[in-house]
């Protein structure tokens, strides 16, 4: 579901899309299937802040929760939790978002699932009841949703077509549908504003809503107490108003956040702009209408706007955060508001989510860390004390680390396949290897630990082949980069003399007889033919927040 993990999904398209056998009929080993590849990397390690509580899908689809569970957000039904408790809501997500006192996910098949507060229908359901268990957002059945977003009262969704979806308190305009101030069943973001082209991102924020289309542009609506409509406010607003491209903000926007006083987008070069109340830290009385960038040393791959401060990640995975500072928020180990960013005292993460007075993130191996305000156990630790640098979430599975150095090299009708063994096999118990051609004309299983290579047999000499390889545990799945390499007769030397140098070839990144799959090689570029032609592409480029 996010952009800066599209090449992770293309990988994935590649070995669910191209042609070969169905990919329900695959030879999967026990514990894989076309399901469970999709999930390793549309849904893996993909965490949410909301306001006192937070959630999180490990790579298997597994979404889990903790903290506040007074209106039932935490989703497990009715019973007590320690604090700090991670529970069980869903069994197969790839999308989670937490609001104030709710939580929506999107799972495998697309369909939306709500619950915990619904006094004012945010969760889809058609009433204004609480739900302590995942109920269905009916009405959109049919629609395939590829992200989600909750505010504090309101939800939202994007379907494959690009067609944007809210419900909930409208008071404000944040249902983006003339007329309409609240309601408990989804209705049609208004498009007669202007944002006519496919949304592609969207975001809730307290009582604002902002999205993306498939051409760059921006757009927020509802309420504009903040300046968070950007230079097109100066009130609410019931439809969406773009955020014009001049001063600062020129560039195509890749991503936008919304939060409760502010907003801010990155572009697609990586620069990040924010508007709004302390956008830049700054306080309630000097709103910023026009968005200004954000002093940072790289590249943004991501941002997230909590209540009121904004973090980031840089494209090494470095994470810096801004604005209010109470409570120990923006991670650097101290409480004080900050105009610029600030580096967040953590390893390379990849993935990381504001709530109001907390925030979250997946680092680059697997664990979760929450910091900022511990009240209710939102940081997912025994102790409700606040913390001002990561504290890492206790309870949680987490995957294997992924085979790396991945390599072939060609046999007669066949591929030698090699690997590293990740040295970290996360909290479960290893089971096996499993590598595999795209098309899944050729496989091999290994379940030892220690394995480093196998032969796929049975394939065409002269033809390309990508080729993964696939860790399972029992608490999780990692899917390798792909390379591609291609089977062809090598003639034995003659009798005394010894072999050539290179009597076979062996493929590694930039070898030139092959190529390590990490953007498109040209099968994923097929794989990517189908997505287009299914009008899925800019569903699957979409970013949570």
């Amino acid at each position: 579901m996010r952009a800066r993990r599209v090449g992770a999904v293309f990988a994935v398209l590649a070995l669910v899309l191209l042609p070969g056998p169905a990919a329900a009929e695959a030879p999967y080993p026990p514990g894989i299937s076309a399901d469970t590849v999709r999930t390793a990397t549309l849904g893996a390690a993909t965490i949410a802040a909301g306001g006192a509580h937070s959630c999180a899908i490990t790579s298997l689809g597994g979404l889990y929760c903790w903290g506040d569970d007074s209106s039932g957000q935490l989703g497990d039904g009715p019973r007590a939790h320690a604090v700090g408790e991670v529970v069980p809501a869903l069994p197969a997500a790839v999308g989670v978002d937490a609001g104030r006192a709710h939580t929506c996910a999107i799972d495998l098949r697309g369909a939306a699932h709500c619950w915990g507060d619904g006094s004012a229908g945010q969760l889809g359901d058609g009433g204004h009841a609480d739900r302590d268990a995942p109920a269905k957002v009916a009405a959109l059945a049919g629609r395939n949703l590829v992200e989600i977003a909750t505010g504090a009262r309101h939800s939202c969704a994007v379907d494959d077509e690009g067609v944007a979806w809210c419900w909930g308190d409208g008071s404000h305009g944040q249902l983006g549908a003339h007329g309409v101030t609240g309601s408990a069943l989804p209705v049609r973001v208004s498009t007669r504003t202007g944002m006519r082209d496919p949304v592609v991102g969207i975001s809730a924020g307290r009582d604002t809503t902002c999205a993306t289309t498939a051409v760059g542009a921006a757009y927020c609506w509802g309420s504009d107490a903040y300046g968070q409509l950007g230079p097109a406010g100066r009130g609410d607003r019931d439809e969406p108003a773009v955020i014009p491209a001049r001063g600062a903000l020129r560039g195509k926007i890749r991503e936008i956040a919304v939060g409760g006083t502010q907003a801010c987008a990155v572009d697609t070069d990586g620069r990040a702009f924010c508007w709004g109340s302390r956008a830049l830290g700054s306080g309630p009385d000097r709103p910023r209408f026009e968005p200004v960038a954000v002093g940072a040393a790289g590249a943004f791959d991501e941002i997230a706007a909590g209540g009121e401060h904004t973090c980031g990640l840089d494209r090494a995975g470095r994470a810096s955060c801004w604005g209010e500072g109470a409570g120990g928020r923006l991670g650097n180990g101290g409480a004080a508001r900050r105009t610029a960013p600030v580096g967040v005292r953590s390893a390379a993460l990849r993935d990381i989510d504001a709530g109001d007075e907390h925030t979250c993130a997946f680092d680059t191996r697997g664990y979760a860390y929450c910091w900022g305000a511990g009240a209710n156990g939102r940081l997912g630790t025994p102790v409700a004390a606040g913390r001002s640098v990561p504290v890492q979430v206790r309870g949680l599975p987490r995957p294997p680390v992924a085979a790396t150095g991945v390599r072939v090299r060609a046999l007669d009708g066949g591929l030698r396949v090699f690997w590293r063994p990740p040295a970290d096999m996360g909290s479960g118990e290893f089971l096996y290897f499993w590598a595999t051609t795209a098309d899944y004309r050729s496989t091999c299983t290994l379940a030892v630990a220690t394995a480093d290579g196998c032969e796929l047999v049975g394939l065409e000499n002269g033809r390309r082949y990508d080729v993964a390889v696939l860790v399972r545990t029992r608490d999780g799945l990692t899917v390798s980069n792909l390379v591609t390499g291609m089977p062809a007769m090598v003639a034995p030397p003659p009798s005394g003399v010894p072999p050539p140098r290179r009597a076979s070839v062996t493929v590694l990144p930039g070898d030139g007889a092959g190529e390590l799959v990490t953007g498109l090689s040209p099968l994923a570029l097929v794989a990517l033919g189908t997505m287009l032609l299914g009008g899925g592409l800019a569903a699957l480029l979409v970013r949570r927040r």
